[in-house]
C-alpha cells in the first residue's frame, strides 16, 4: 500500500482516507509538524491516492520513483546553481527524487545539504509561483485531478506568498494544493486561513518500535530517545551501526598493518573474517559501504580536503593516523577491493572466503602505500 511509506499516524491516515472516500477533499490543506513526524511522506501518499495511482504495481518501489506523474507538481526551496537568473524546482527534479528515496523524513537542512547550497539561502520565489500557475491551468493529462505539493512553504518570500494567495483564491477545477511546513507561525495568516489544517503529532512509541528490525540492540531505549520522531530514530540507529562498523574496520586495519612476519596477526585476520562472516548479509553490505566512505575520507584528509569529509568517529578514533597508509599509490585499488567484495556479497558468495581474501589484500595494499 502507498501508506506503507508513512510510519504511524494511524488517526490521520484514517481521516485522510475518509476525505477520499467521501469525495470531500478540500482544495487546500496545510500539513504541519516536525519533519520526523512524517508530514512529507504523508502528504505524498495522500497525493498519490488522489491521483488514483495503482499502488499494487509499485508497492516495492521507493517513494521517489512513485512520484513520476504528469498531474503531480512540486514546489520546494532551491538555490541558484551558477549564473542562472532564474532557477526553479524542476531544475532539481533528479535531486528531489533521490532525496525522497533516501530521506523522506529529512528536514530542510538535510535537503540543502543534499543539493550543496553552501552558504546560500534556499527559498521559494515568485518565479516558482508563476511557473506553477502555468502548469495548473494546463489540461489534466489523465482528465482527472491535478495535485500540487508545496514543501517548505516557510521558505516562500513575500512576493511568492502573495502570488500563491491569488492561486488559492481562484484555483482551476479539480486542482488541489497540499502544503507541508514544520510550523505555520512564519506563514501569512491569510494563507493559513485558506487551508484545512492537518496537524501531525509525535509518532506513537509502539509504532516506532514496529518500524525497527528485531535484531537492533536496545530497541526500547532508542525509541524512548527518539521522542516520537522517526528521523531522529533513524539517526540513532545509524550512529549505532556506524559505531559497530567503525570498530570492525579499525580492527582489520590495525591487524593488517601488523602482519609483516607476524603469524599471530594472520591468525587474527582469519578470526576477524570469521567474526564478520556470521553477520547478516545486509549488515555485511552496510559494513562494506561504510568502509568505502571511511577510506575515501582518509584519502581526502591526507590531501588537506577536510571540507569534503563527512566522517565522525563513534569510538574516538583519529582518522588522520591512517593517512600514511592511504594515498595515490593505493586508493583506487582499496576502493575497488571493497566494491568487489560488496558485489560478491550481494550475490550470496561465501562470506568467509570473501572477507578472508579482503583482509589479506588489505595487508598488501596498506604496505604498498608505506613503501
Amino acid at each position: 500500500m502507498i501508506w506503507s511509506h508513512v510510519t504511524g499516524q494511524k488517526k490521520l491516515k484514517k481521516q485522510l482516507k475518509h476525505l477520499l472516500d467521501s469525495k470531500q477533499v478540500p482544495h487546500a490543506q496545510l500539513f504541519t509538524g516536525d519533519s520526523g513526524y512524517g508530514g512529507l511522506p504523508l502528504a505524498l501518499s495522500f497525493a498519490l491516492q488522489m491521483l488514483r495511482i495503482d499502488s499494487s504495481q509499485k508497492i516495492n518501489k521507493p517513494l521517489g520513483e512513485k512520484i513520476q506523474h504528469p498531474d503531480l507538481h512540486f514546489v520546494y526551496p532551491v538555490v541558484k546553481k551558477g549564473s542562472e537568473k532564474i532557477v526553479l524546482a524542476n531544475d532539481y527534479g533528479l535531486d528531489w527524487a533521490a532525496f525522497l528515496n533516501d530521506n523522506p523524513y529529512g528536514n530542510y537542512a538535510n535537503w540543502f545539504e543534499s543539493i550543496n547550497v553552501g552558504n546560500k539561502q534556499g527559498l521559494i520565489g515568485v518565479n516558482e509561483m508563476n511557473a506553477l500557475r502555468k502548469k495548473i491551468y494546463l489540461k489534466s493529462y489523465s482528465g482527472g485531478n491535478k495535485v500540487c505539493v508545496l514543501w517548505g512553504v516557510e521558505k516562500m518570500n513575500k512576493e511568492a506568498s502573495n502570488a500563491f494567495l491569488k492561486l488559492l483564491e481562484e484555483p482551476p477545477e479539480k486542482t488541489f494544493f497540499i502544503l507541508v511546513a514544520e510550523s505555520s507561525d512564519q506563514l501569512l495568516t491569510t494563507l493559513v486561513s485558506r487551508c484545512q489544517l492537518v496537524t501531525l503529532s509525535p509518532i506513537n512509541e509502539n509504532e516506532l518500535l514496529d518500524s525497527l528490525e528485531e535484531d537492533v540492540p536496545n530497541r526500547q531505549s532508542l525509541v524512548k530517545q527518539a521522542e516520537g520522531d522517526y528521523r531522529k530514530l533513524k539517526l540513532l540507529v545509524e550512529n549505532l551501526q556506524n559505531k559497530a562498523n567503525e570498530a570492525l574496520l579499525i580492527k582489520v586495519l590495525r591487524t593488517s598493518l601488523k602482519v609483516r612476519g607476524d603469524n599471530a596477526a594472520v591468525v587474527e585476520l582469519m578470526a576477524w573474517a570469521g567474526e564478520i562472516s556470521v553477520l547478516g548479509r545486509e549488515e555485511q553490505k552496510t559494513f562494506l559501504l561504510y568502509s568505502i566512505r571511511f577510506i575515501r575520507d582518509a584519502f581526502l584528509l591526507n590531501y588537506s580536503l577536510g571540507d569534503l569529509v563527512h566522517y565522525r568517529s563513534e569510538n574516538g578514533f583519529d582518522i588522520h593516523k591512517l593517512g600514511p597508509f592511504v594515498n595515490s599509490e593505493n586508493i583506487n585499488e582499496l576502493i575497488t577491493l571493497f566494491e568487489k567484495s560488496h558485489y560478491h556479497i550481494t550475490r550470496n558468495a561465501n562470506a568467509k572466503m570473501i572477507f578472508t581474501e579482503l583482509s589479506l589484500q588489505l595487508t598488501r595494499l596498506l604496505k604498498k602505500a608505506s613503501e
